[in-house]
């Protein structure tokens, strides 16, 4: 019996460790199993790169192996490697440093942020580790800090950082919203993916009016004070790439140093021109940040993506980024 995914399913398996028992046409043995990463799903073939232990195989670690969809009697995700809260609340400490907002505060170990309301991440507090103080009493906190500033009270939290706090928000009535993954890389295997038949990707230190023209967030223009918050970092890059004289694909990018020393590029405001998709410039420009990133000893790099958004995510894990954690707003 098959038991194979559909639609969006798929989607969702590019990019991703998967383990795939196929039919083999030999007489010794019928069927066998591969483990590997699914590279791609399209054209009645399947492709995977060998990982270790995959089936009974002598081929080594890496290779890629081509599966006939015809043949796949079942295909299965394999969870990566648990990642741990410490990871967790390194990479999210370098992360708002990435996206800074334009005041921010602490309550022992959550980080109060705000922006005039210019994205959730920049008007959100981060649960990185403990208050400080009682549940009860840091939560009020939290809700008094934001009217003080006439911004709804708003948390980012972590999955992996829930811990006490999702029950307790749960209890007052804290409504949960957009679900978000955050995916990470090797800065080299990013940057490996950029394109010759491409135009060059051009960085700057500013956005010029192209890069603002084609950036909008959540389809809405931009409020006057994003250019503050968008170039609120130390060390912050605006990638372009031009064709025919047209602003065609745009990212923005941060290197920060997380608390473990871990120096990260953080990509952020990927858009391509709506006349300009399926041609990879979302790909090209991300590996264009990449390089620049790793010429200011970047290592890693991250990016958040919703979990709708599975064209964007196997995009992206083709690029080599994969699953770290995932992260949810919580609004009363």
């Amino acid at each position: 019996m098959r038991h194979l995914p559909s639609g969006g399913a798929r989607d969702r398996l590019v990019g991703r460790r998967v383990v795939v028992r196929h039919r083999l046409h030999d007489a010794e043995q019928s069927a066998t199993d591969v483990l590997g990463t699914l590279e791609s799903w399209s054209g009645g073939r399947l492709q995977l790169r060998r990982t270790s232990g995959s089936g009974r195989s002598s081929r080594p670690e890496g290779e890629i192996v081509v599966v006939a969809e015809g043949d796949v009697m079942a295909i299965k995700a394999i969870p990566a490697q648990p990642v741990t809260r410490r990871a967790v609340r390194d990479l999210e400490a370098a992360a708002a440093r990435g996206w800074r907002a334009l005041q921010t505060d602490r309550i022992g170990g959550w980080l109060l942020r705000a922006a005039d309301g210019f994205t959730r991440r920049a008007n959100s507090c981060m649960p990185l580790d403990d208050p400080g103080m009682a549940l009860d009493d840091a939560i009020a906190a939290v809700r008094d800090w934001y009217a003080e500033r006439g911004l709804p009270p708003c948390f980012q939290v972590p999955g992996p950082l829930e811990l006490a706090l999702g029950p307790a928000l749960d209890a007052r009535g804290w409504s949960r919203s957009e679900d978000v993954l955050v995916l990470t890389a090797d800065v080299d295997d990013v940057r490996a993916g950029a394109r010759d038949d491409l135009p060059a990707v051009r960085i700057d230190d500013r956005p010029d009016d192209a890069w603002l023209g084609c950036y909008h967030y959540r389809g809405d223009e931009l409020p006057e004070h994003a250019i503050h918050v968008l170039t609120n970092a130390d060390q912050v890059g605006f990638a372009s790439v031009d064709d025919a004289g047209q602003r065609v694909a745009i990212a923005r990018g941060a290197v920060t140093d997380a608390p473990s020393g871990r120096r990260w590029l953080g990509v952020t405001a990927v858009e391509v021109a709506p006349t300009a998709r399926r041609r990879g410039l979302g790909s090209h420009v991300v590996a264009g940040l990449a390089a620049w990133a790793a010429r200011l000893a970047a290592t890693h790099a991250y990016l958040q993506v919703e979990e709708t958004n599975t064209a964007a995510q196997a995009a992206y894990r083709k690029l080599g980024f994969a699953d770290h954690h995932s992260y949810h707003y919580r609004s009363p």
